[in-house]
């Protein structure tokens, strides 16, 4: 039974190795894709950096996301954006407040001021 074992778990453990390697090959290539966006918005001056300072970000950013230490930060924004809407006291503006942070398309950039949210509501009046 030993016998048996010991190749089994050999290929279990090679199979696993390769889907790893894999996985940091898919990595490595989202962030140095990342990277040359970043890189090519610095060039084009489509930010409110200097060229230095641009380069030397995307630089620190692409160095980080290479060592596994940067993070994907869309659950702790999406926190912190719903408990904005805490600051409405009215439940049906708070509600309102969270729908459109979880499902309207926003407009806007970082350079421009921020994010704008829109949404309608229609209400019928009765006449």
């Amino acid at each position: 039974m030993k016998r048996f074992a010991t190749p089994v778990i050999t290929a279990a453990l090679l199979m696993a190795s390769v889907a790893a390697s894999a996985q940091s090959a898919s990595a490595a290539d989202s962030a140095r894709a990342r990277y040359e966006q970043e890189r090519q918005a610095c060039m084009t001056n489509n930010t409110q950096d200097t060229l230095a300072t641009c380069l030397r970000d995307a630089t620190n950013a692409y160095d980080a996301a290479r060592r596994g230490q940067l993070s994907d930060p869309g659950p702790i924004a999406m926190a912190n954006a719903t408990q904005r809407c805490d600051a409405f006291q009215n439940a049906q503006d708070r509600a309102e407040c969270v729908r459109r942070i979880e499902n309207d398309p926003a407009s806007g950039s970082v350079s421009g001021g921020g994010v704008l949210r829109e949404s309608v509501t229609t209400t019928v009046v009765p006449q």
